[in-house]
């Protein structure tokens, strides 16, 4: 069976790099759950009772706060998004100061993300690049 690909408008550079679709699309988990590889939560700083959040950190729409909310699960800044042998990386992207995505790598090319309540992707980080997300602010990584 063919791979479903998947270019947007809100993605400017996936007409060149094509997103793979992996998942069916659903609501019951976002990009940042994915990214820590969960799917049965949506998280987010909002104080909504719908989004779960790291437990006694402040819920502030920074890339700050995301960053000690990825540091709660074990994840330490890095330098860049090259893949490194024993560790998980994720990239956080942010627009205009405000954090937008989160991005988990798979190989030295290939990152999965989870587009709002659309379908997990296969993906280049410059795909999403530029767009809705923006670019990517910080990378981090933990020791698998």
């Amino acid at each position: 069976m063919a791979k479903r690909k998947l270019s947007l408008p809100s993605f400017p550079n996936s007409f060149d790099q094509p997103l793979e679709i992996t998942s069916p699309d659903t609501g019951n988990y976002n990009c940042i759950a994915w990214a820590l590889g969960e799917t049965a939560l949506n998280y987010w700083p909002s104080p909504d009772a719908f989004f779960a959040w790291y437990p006694g950190l402040a819920r502030e729409e920074t890339v700050e706060a995301f960053i000690l909310f990825f540091k709660g699960y074990g994840y330490e800044v890095c330098e860049n998004g090259r893949l490194e042998k024993g560790y998980q990386k994720i990239a956080l992207f942010a627009k205009d100061g405000l954090p937008t995505h989160a991005a988990r790598q798979l190989t030295g090319k290939k990152w999965t993300s989870k587009l709002g309540i659309l379908e997990d992707v296969r993906h280049t980080l410059d795909a999403i690049s530029g767009g809705i997300y923006g670019e990517v602010v910080v990378f981090m990584k933990k020791k698998l």
